[in-house]
């Protein structure tokens, strides 16, 4: 088959016996397909099913994989299409044999344009072995992809060992996790260290996170602590024909993920998650201060402090505007209180914390109470004096407290 295999694949083409097969991905916040990943099928007129793994190597050894990658995108383009009001972006994988064709972007836009899709609605994976044989290449290729307004999502991630560097260099917006993560089940506590770590790195990145190959529901319980975006695997759904993808898209019912216990799945992701959930409701304001370099950064922001504090800057600048929305005549205090030589002096009595409670005026003339909590916070790697501020409002209706 191999010496004429180019030949077959555009016959198979032409007979309908290439086709493309979609693998729904599902946001389990919401329970309903979110997205599909598009992927080649060879299914003879006889029933015989030709895999991938027993063709797609032979093309690409022959730079010839460019022809299937075309056809399944605009198979992909014509479901989009099929799926009018309901339709959900669909991916589909672009090899480093494109990343040599000067006229990439242009085509791609020819097919959207002549299906009349919206950009949004058809995605680029690319994957880490692309770039670790066509490195500059392929990072030029997908900034140029990413700035024509596509999608592009970095695929099997954690399958080769450039995979940070990888992340690192290519502007993707999607985090594709490879099944090699799950090996274990998510049984192993180093297996959800890694995978939580993953997590993690992603969420920094502010990348959307896909899981690929999950099959247990030990495995979704897991992931689901970890805030994964969309779930690509088994346990949903194996990869179908068109109408069976239009049929689940149209007529879905929404999946049922079940309950999820982050103490119990000994997540610790999901675990700091909550804390850091409750913290944000309790707090209306978190800054963080570097006392000794005169500077801070908002974490959070939602007061009527919001509406004049630049969310970084100068930390005297910070305290002159709290200040003055203080009432006048608590003023002198809180300068006093929370200037930078008195929490200097603080630090080195060996306080742990400075607090106030104080009366603010809004924007409007309101009044509010408000606790200003100042904490110290160590680090071992610098000399300097760390601040972690917490606002709280103490606005609460009268009988709250006994």
């Amino acid at each position: 088959m191999h010496g004429n295999l180019v030949n077959e694949i555009v016959s198979a083409m032409e007979s309908g016996e290439l086709q493309a097969y979609y693998q729904p991905q599902y946001n389990i916040k919401k329970g309903v397909i979110g997205g599909a990943e598009a992927l080649v099928r060879w299914v003879k007129a006889d029933g015989t099913v030709v895999l991938p793994k027993d063709f797609i190597p032979y093309l690409e050894a022959e730079g010839k994989l460019s022809v299937v990658d075309w056809f399944i995108a605009e198979e992909a383009c014509k479901t989009i299409v099929s799926l009018g009001d309901k339709a959900v972006r669909i991916s589909v994988n672009f090899g480093r044999e494109h990343a040599h064709n000067e006229h990439f972007v242009k085509m791609l836009d020819g097919l959207v344009n002549h299906y009349g899709i919206n950009k949004d609605l058809l995605g680029i994976e690319i994957t880490e072995s692309d770039i670790a044989t066509s490195r500059d290449a392929v990072i030029k290729l997908v900034n140029d992809v990413k700035a024509a307004g596509y999608t592009v999502s970095i695929d099997d991630f954690g399958s080769g060992m450039s995979s940070l560097s990888f992340v690192k260099d290519v502007p993707a917006r999607v985090l594709k996790i490879d099944r090699s993560f799950l090996n274990d089940n998510c049984q192993s506590d180093k297996g959800r260290q890694m995978l939580e770590s993953v997590f993690y790195m992603a969420h920094r990145l502010r990348l959307v996170t896909v899981v690929e190959g999950v099959e247990t529901n030990e495995q979704l319980q897991f992931i689901n602590t970890c805030d994964c975006d969309y779930i690509q695997g088994f346990i949903f759904s194996k990869p179908v024909p068109k109408n069976d993808f239009l049929n689940m898209c149209m007529e879905e019912a929404p999946v049922e993920v079940g309950e999820i216990d982050p103490f119990a799945s000994q997540s610790v992701l999901g675990q700091v998650r909550m804390l850091i959930d409750s913290v944000y409701m309790k707090f209306s304001l978190i800054k963080f201060v570097n006392i000794s370099k005169n500077s801070y950064t908002f974490m959070k922001r939602e007061n009527f402090l919001d509406l004049v504090i630049p969310e970084t800057g100068l930390y005297d600048d910070c305290l002159e505007k709290v200040v003055n929305m203080t009432v006048p005549e608590s003023r002198e205090e809180v300068q006093n209180t929370f200037n930078r030589k008195s929490l200097l002096e603080a630090y080195n009595r060996g306080e742990r914390k400075v607090m106030r409670i104080v009366k603010q005026i809004d924007e409007n003339g309101q009044l509010h109470k408000v606790a200003i909590e100042d904490f110290f916070i160590d680090n071992n790697v610098s000399d300097d004096v760390f601040i972690v501020s917490f606002f709280q409002t103490l606005d609460f209706p009268e009988g709250t407290y006994a």
